[in-house]
């Protein structure tokens, strides 16, 4: 090795030192400077997102996060378990977003039907039951009825009764159906070991749902009340029976028979036999 070579390494050695030393203290630096940026933020806003039934003012009192306290002391699970005290909220995430925001997104339990124990109770698509809403919104809900439990309606928890549940999931699967046969509905009567029937707001028809195939039987009554209650008029109807398979069983007020409607109806339009009316196949289909 020359002498040159021999004498410029200690100098690379020193350089590559001074580099590093300086590195550390810098990224030391920043991290202190962070620490201090973090220590100096305060929450200016607290913003909330999907409430629609529960109010913003409601959500942010439960969340206990003030305006003016330091950003990254705010305990954000604290804080979220504090929001889902309400029995009307699904989930709640609580998050900090620098320079000074709290952001809260909620997703709320929607009320389907509504039960009447000793005061109002609401019930969601899935059993839930819901305490009493303090809220602007006023709900317009069809109503279960029958031998229910004042004991299971307790807010904050899912109903057990196989039965009720069942009478809900009508009310449910008609609502994801369609929004206008959900609104047909006024009343879901359910009584353990008998037929769940339902009950129409048009002239309070009484509908025999029975059990199982729910899907199939809400089709069915959307099908037939579309095609003939329309010209026939709902008061005409004594009742409507949909326990039945490919069919849908029906009495008219004044008439002596039942009418049924069948896959085997000959004809699309409507005959008279006798005080019965023959229905067309078309209206299950």
């Amino acid at each position: 090795m020359s002498i040159a070579a021999a004498e410029s390494q200690p100098k690379r050695s020193r350089t590559s030192f001074m580099l590093m030393f300086f590195l550390f203290v810098g990224v030391g630096g920043a991290a202190v400077w962070a620490n201090l940026w973090k220590e100096d933020l305060r929450v200016l806003d607290v913003q909330v997102k999907g409430n629609g039934i529960v109010s913003a003012k409601e959500i942010v009192s439960l969340a206990g996060v003030a305006k003016g306290e330091k950003l990254f002391g705010v305990d954000l699970f604290a804080a979220q378990e504090r929001i889902m005290k309400n029995q009307f909220l699904r989930s709640a995430s609580v998050n900090r977003e620098a320079p000074g925001r709290v952001s809260i997104t909620v997703e709320e339990r929607v009320p389907i039907a509504s039960a009447v124990m000793d005061r109002i109770l609401y019930l969601d698509a899935e059993g839930y039951v819901l305490p009493p809403a303090v809220s602007e919104h006023i709900f317009d809900l069809p109503v279960v009825t029958g031998t229910l439990s004042s004991a299971e309606f307790r807010p904050g928890e899912q109903i057990s009764s196989e039965s009720a549940k069942e009478g809900i999931a009508i009310l449910a699967i008609a609502l994801v159906l369609d929004d206008e046969l959900y609104r047909r509905i006024s009343e879901v009567r359910v009584e353990e070991g008998k037929d769940i029937i339902a009950y129409t707001a048009e002239a309070g028809v009484p509908v025999i749902f029975g059990r199982g195939d729910t899907g199939m039987k809400l089709v069915k009554f959307d099908a037939f009340w579309k095609q003939f209650v329309a010209t026939h008029g709902a008061h005409e109807l004594e009742y409507i029976d949909l326990r039945f398979a490919d069919q849908v069983v029906v009495r008219w007020n004044h008439d002596k028979e039942e009418t049924r409607a069948t896959r085997n109806a000959p004809r699309v339009d409507v005959k008279r036999k006798g005080s019965a009316l023959i229905l067309p196949a078309a209206v299950i289909r």
